[in-house]
Parts: C-alpha cells; sequence; structure tokens
C-alpha cells in the first residue's frame, strides 16, 4: 500500500492525463459527448419505472427514486469493473516501451468512470429536489459512501485485471456474473417484499450492501442497519487490501504474459 501511494504520487500528472484521454477517447466524435453519461442511465431509468411502476404495478412512494438510487449504486461497481478488467491489456503497447507504475492504467479508468458516477449522484440530488423527497442530514454522508464504493470498485478491477492477463474469457464471465447479481439485488425491488426464507441468500451477494448503503440515507433518510454498514466497510477494505496485493505481486510477470 505505501509503495502504490508514493508512486502514484510521484506520477500523479500522467495519471491525470490518462483520467482525461480516457475521457476524450470514450466521447470522440460523439455529438452529445457528456451528456450521455446523463442520458443513457435516465432512459434505462425511464423504462424500468414504466415497467415496473405501471406494468408489474409495483407500488412505493416516490418509485422513481427508490429505483435511481438502485440504479447509481450499482453502476458505480458494475460499470466500473467492466471497464477496468482490460486495463492492462489495453494499455501493453505502453506498458513494454517505457516503465511507469502498471496500476496507474485500471486506476485512470476507475477515475474516469467515477467522474461518471459523480455527475450521476448530482443529478439523483437533482430529483430529489423534484420529487420534493423530505432534507436529510444523512445526505452528507454520500461522498463517504462514494469512497467506500470506489474502495470495492477499484480492489475487485485490480485482481480482474490481473486474470485477464491470462485468461481472457474473464471479460465475458464478469459481463454473464453482473447480469445475474442485478436480479439477484434489491435493485428495482424491496427486499422487503420477497418471502423471510430467501433473504438470507441475499446477504451472500456484496453488492447488496452498497446498494443498500447508498439507499438508506437517499430514499429513506436514515441508515441502514450497522450490520450493513460495516459489511460494506469490510468488503472494501478487503478488497482494495487484496487487490493491490495481488497486482503488484503479479505486476513484474505482466509482460511475458502480455500478448
Amino acid at each position: 500500500m505505501k509503495k502504490a501511494l508514493k508512486e502514484l504520487l510521484a506520477y500523479r500528472e500522467l495519471l491525470w492525463n490518462l483520467v482525461l484521454n480516457e475521457l476524450k477517447l470514450r466521447y470522440r466524435n460523439s455529438v452529445l459527448g457528456f451528456l450521455w453519461t446523463i442520458l443513457n442511465p435516465l432512459f434505462y431509468l425511464l423504462i424500468l419505472a414504466l415497467v415496473f411502476s405501471r406494468i408489474m404495478r409495483i407500488q412505493m412512494e416516490n418509485y422513481a427514486i427508490f429505483l435511481f438510487t438502485g440504479l447509481v449504486s450499482w453502476s458505480m461497481i458494475q460499470q466500473t469493473i467492466a471497464t477496468a478488467t482490460a486495463s492492462i491489456v489495453n494499455n501493453q503497447a505502453l506498458i513494454r516501451k517505457v516503465y511507469v507504475p502498471k496500476i496507474i492504467f485500471p486506476l485512470a479508468n476507475v477515475f474516469a468512470r467515477y467522474i461518471d458516477h459523480l455527475i450521476l449522484t448530482g443529478i439523483l440530488l437533482v430529483f430529489l429536489v423534484v420529487f420534493r423527497m423530505p432534507f436529510s442530514w444523512y445526505l452528507f454522508l454520500i461522498p463517504f459512501i462514494i469512497l467506500i464504493h470506489f474502495l470495492f470498485s477499484l480492489g475487485i478491477s485490480l485482481i480482474f485485471a490481473v486474470a485477464y492477463i491470462k485468461v481472457r474469457d474473464v471479460q465475458h464471465i464478469v459481463a454473464i456474473v453482473f447480469q445475474a447479481l442485478f436480479f439477484l439485488t434489491p435493485i428495482i425491488y424491496s427486499v422487503d417484499v420477497l418471502p423471510k426464507s430467501f433473504r438470507p441468500l441475499f446477504l451472500l451477494n456484496p453488492v447488496y450492501y452498497f446498494v443498500q448503503i447508498f439507499r438508506f440515507p437517499v430514499y429513506y433518510s436514515t441508515l441502514p442497519s450497522w450490520k450493513v454498514i460495516s459489511a460494506a466497510l469490510l468488503l472494501a477494505i478487503g478488497a482494495i487490501v487484496l487487490g493491490i496485493y495481488i497486482f503488484y505481486k503479479k505486476e513484474k510477470y505482466f509482460v511475458f504474459h502480455l500478448s
């Protein structure tokens, strides 16, 4: 951890340039550019809200906000990991030419994604005003909650980025796993509607804890149980520590396996 922080400090300008380059490449030749950061999730939100509130008739006050909070938390993890998994392989030409801390590449991907997520979180806060949701002092915990999401996303991204170098099927496996997890995570529904016998199964899903710690301050104007908060913190710390350990242990072999 100390080595990682020292190298990142020395190469902070390169990191920032990689983040900017990632953002530019993502929206290159796009008419709407950064607006897609807002439009894509909003269109998805609209479709899900119509389907589940009108057709499936889910009875829940301010269901759009309930759904939006779940989608924002979900995207922080799913989109970030999906993007950063191939970060080392996509930059193999530069890695072979000059020495740079290789952790910079997945970190740049993660930072770029979280700029999008911060914009989306800002839109969510605007929605709270539009829907006249009650103000809660717990909203000031959002930066800390986003930091927990960031650490978890980065840790898992580092592990998958290493695995992807040897096994290119990892990216497809990650996509399939997240497709399944979407419906096993209380994003479009509340855990309360499930039979009690099924609820313990959701405790095995790590994303469940992150959705809950994000949703409760925003939608319920309160905090989830300390068990949920503790689980999210432990998952985030465990993921980042394990991710950095695996990444630095394997990075000297990257050049030999890249092709």
